[in-house]
């Protein structure tokens, strides 16, 4: 009986994750909140959230037991913050030694822009525009970390072992991204082969920051330093932070995403070795 139960709370996260899915897609092709004065989709991730309330209620679950413990949350969302930074640091500095290798010399800009795989076009420096960034992008993190990371790796993880789920769960993570090359197609910013690599970048890219944090959360028992990390990615390396070249803005953008990505991850995962060798 108590395996089938765990077997249902899997169907019952495979269900969240269409449902949410869906929502996802209606936003983004006919809502369209980011091209409003909003700037964002973030109505399917406030949905989400609420979704994951009712499914806590459900399974009978807490915040807390999801890792979203109010002990330790300042210090972990700093060091989160922190492991962005560094990584981040370093990915900046290669994108702007390539620029200078192609004589396209580059400087840093700040504003607040939306994401585009195909750059950004407004620029916003109002304080009101940065405040609205961090409060959507929170909101981003904290629904995406919930589910993903949160709701998923646990149910996941009583039916199968944690490795196994936090796999899943990244997968999942990353086919939930791809939504954003397909409307690039459909809007004729991107040409079908180039929606078919960068689905597959996407989902690969996703799944292993998906990992990385599911990584964070198993050895650190919360959220936190993941939800920190996904904040830094989010607002300042893809949002506030812009490298301004001589012919655009962030036309290397992806090549700063996932070399901080790939030495963040490589990072968390000899930590994680470490730790369970010891």
């Amino acid at each position: 009986m108590e395996r089938n139960a765990k077997y249902k709370s899997n169907n019952l996260c495979i269900a969240i994750f269409i449902f949410c899915s869906s929502v996802r897609v209606v936003e983004y092709f006919l809502i369209k909140t980011d091209t409003t004065v909003i700037g964002e989709n973030v109505l399917h991730k406030v949905i989400g959230i609420i979704v994951l309330a009712l499914a806590l209620k459900y399974l009978n679950l807490t915040w807390s037991d999801i890792g979203f413990q109010k002990s330790g949350s300042i210090s972990g969302i700093l060091k989160g913050l922190l492991l962005g930074g560094v990584c981040f640091a370093f990915s900046y500095g290669l994108e702007l030694a390539i620029l200078a290798l192609q004589d396209n010399p580059a400087q840093f800009e700040f504003y607040i822009s939306s994401f585009s795989l195909t750059g950004s076009q407004v620029k916003n420096t109002d304080f009101v525009f940065i405040g609205l960034c961090v409060l959507f992008n929170i909101i981003n993190v904290w629904m995406e970390e919930g589910v993903f990371r949160g709701l998923f790796i646990k149910v996941f993880s009583g039916t199968s072992p944690f490795m196994k789920a936090n796999f899943i769960a990244a997968f999942l993570f990353g086919v939930w991204h791809i939504v954003m090359p397909i409307r690039n197609y459909i809007n004729g910013d991107m040409s079908f082969t180039g929606m078919i690599l960068m689905g597959i970048g996407y989902i690969a890219l996703s799944g292993v920051m998906g990992i990385k944090w599911g990584l964070l959360a198993h050895m650190t028992g919360n959220m936190w330093v993941g939800l920190g990390d996904h904040l830094f990615n989010n607002t300042i390396a893809t949002n506030m932070l812009h490298v301004i070249s001589l012919t655009g803005a962030d036309e290397l953008q992806i090549i700063r995403i996932m070399a901080a990505q790939i030495i963040s991850f490589a990072f968390v995962l000899v930590v994680y070795c470490s730790k369970t060798e010891k």
